[in-house]
């Protein structure tokens, strides 16, 4: 008890866990060299990833506008998807386009949230579909249209200046980037959005979209504790200070 009362009036600063801190990290890192590897060191890069990056800026998620007020429901364990529902929320997306969500878990979560949307999920080829991809699309369930084909020849045409939210899993399609990204882009609405998954995670996508940045006419972000990029045609993004 006397401990306790001695941290309540006497609050501690991070100067004084420090040791105990750093002793603690090496202690464990010859314990268990693998989590070292794959917990921190994998941490520290991402963060010195986020921090180096010139023209994609990192956000707070309170800095969306509206996101306050939106509500989602799914398992916690997908939390970007969660999040990117709650983007479409926010955003009153009537048509959201998806590229490498083949699994089919995300435009259920995304039909749930929205229950008013269309959705199309685009992926490669099945196998053995190669010569059935113009065929009609494949209902995966309400509102959600599936389409397969390769993003370098596929007819997006009818899709032109439509689609309010692009999904695009980047983690799954790495040879794609720049046949999705143009694709997105000629579909996208006046108020469009793009959301690539796999920023922080997935090396070609975070130096692609560094790339890409500065040719835009808006900015990309990056969502801050998560892997998503954002790019926006609508002020979706609070200056800081506001309410």
């Amino acid at each position: 008890m006397d401990a306790f009362k001695t941290s309540r009036a006497e609050p501690i600063g991070n100067l004084r866990v420090l040791p105990g801190v750093v002793a603690g990290a090496l202690r464990n890192s010859v314990a268990d060299p693998r989590d070292l590897r794959e917990g921190l060191l994998r941490n520290v890069w991402t963060e010195l990833k986020r921090f180096s990056a010139r023209n994609v800026r990192t956000i707070e998620m309170g800095r969306i506008r509206g996101i306050h007020r939106v509500t989602v429901e799914g398992p916690v364990v997908r939390h970007g998807i969660l999040i990117v529902s709650a983007l479409a929320a926010v955003l009153e997306c009537e048509r959201i386009f998806e590229f490498g969500t083949s699994d089919g878990e995300t435009s259920r979560l995304l039909a749930h949230n929205l229950p008013a949307a269309e959705i199309y999920s685009f992926d490669a080829f099945p196998d053995g579909e190669r010569a059935r991809a113009s065929e009609i699309p494949q209902a995966l369930g309400a509102r959600v249209a599936r389409l397969s084909g390769d993003s370098e020849t596929y007819d997006f045409v009818p899709y032109s200046g439509i689609i309010d939210l692009v999904h695009i899993d980047a983690s799954r399609r790495v040879g794609s980037l720049q046949a999705d990204t143009d694709a997105a882009f000629g579909m996208l609405s006046e108020l469009g959005s793009i959301v690539w998954y796999g920023y922080s995670y997935q090396p070609a996508l975070y130096r692609f979209l560094n790339a890409l940045a500065p040719a835009l006419d808006r900015p990309i972000y990056h969502l801050a504790g998560t892997r998503l990029a954002l790019y926006s045609r609508w002020d979706i993004v609070a200056s800081e200070g506001d309410p």
